[in-house]
């Protein structure tokens, strides 16, 4: 049995759609008022809904690197802090395998054209530190006895139905649905995106490895895109124009942008067998068609 923290989360629900409900026991973060959420924070509450469990794969806390310059001590409170609780939690209850799931954004701008997962962790958002000393928690945890296994996870950029309106797939995929002019505040910026189908699957089958120790991998498609061209995909298939506006003005400030963030991929697929499956022109397609 799998327990699953911000199981109502973009990506929680992905696993969820996996997995199955009766496969897995999913605690419901605090998004937009839902009813029945339990604090990250509480450990007693999450000894009690995890108890019986061995596996964990931890999702909670809040998305998007923009929002957490504005809001740093509550990111660092539910990642860091939440983090902590969730593995002081499973320690106690007696959970073996623990599956963490980070961020490219652990990186800030590395040196090489395809990052790896020994390059320097450098982030430059409150989003990616909290998440770098969330990774050196799961990591401590493992080496003093109290886990048997974790995998620490690196999605790259995650995209696919539910993902956020506000971000940047999200904003192209409803401005592809209208058919209207593609607006950007940069065409220049690469990343790596990788469907939310394809993560699901790899948090899934790092849940089940039973190797001993702390493993840390790149989940992304391992290619990278501009955005200018993410924007003509997504125009293209939308039947809309293809004139791309460049704004100017992005979600964060030009000293903070990394412009280039594209994965190597080749220890996911050694230890695991894993690797991306959905293209992006069918990844685009998905976007748009749950938009109909």
């Amino acid at each position: 049995m799998i327990g699953i923290t911000g199981a109502n989360g973009f990506i929680g629900r992905a696993v969820l759609r996996r997995i199955g409900a009766d496969a897995c026991v999913a605690h419901v973060g605090p998004i937009d008022g839902e009813a029945g959420a339990i604090d990250i924070c509480d450990q007693p509450a999450l000894e009690s809904l995890f108890e019986g469990i061995d596996t964990i794969i931890h999702l909670a806390g809040p998305g998007g690197v923009a929002a957490s310059f504005d809001a740093p001590v509550a990111f660092a409170r539910a990642h860091v802090l939440g983090t902590a609780t969730v593995l002081a939690a499973a320690e106690r209850i007696g959970v073996r395998r623990f599956v963490y799931v980070s961020s490219a954004e652990v990186y800030g701008r590395p040196d090489s054209a395809h990052v790896p997962e020994s390059a320097p962790l450098r982030p430059l958002s409150p989003y990616g530190a909290a998440k770098a000393a969330s990774e050196q928690l799961v990591s401590g945890t493992v080496r003093r006895g109290a886990l048997d296994s974790a995998t620490i996870v690196r999605p790259f950029s995650v995209y696919g139905p539910g993902m956020r309106a506000n971000g940047l797939v999200g904003r192209l995929a409803s401005q592809a649905r209208l058919r209207q002019p593609m607006r950007v505040f940069s065409g220049d910026t690469t990343r790596d995106y990788l469907h939310v189908d394809d993560l699901a699957r790899g948090l899934l089958m790092a849940a089940a490895r039973n190797e001993p120790g702390p493993l840390t991998l790149n989940m992304a498609s391992g290619t990278g895109i501009g955005v200018a061209a993410l924007a003509t995909v997504f125009a293209t298939i939308g039947g809309g124009p293809e004139a791309l506006i460049v704004e100017g003005q992005g979600d964060r400030s030009c000293a903070l942008d990394i412009a280039h963030l594209v994965a190597d991929v080749s220890l996911a697929h050694e230890t695991l067998g894993w690797r991306a499956e959905v293209a992006l022109a069918d990844g685009v397609r998905d976007c748009l068609s749950e938009m109909a």
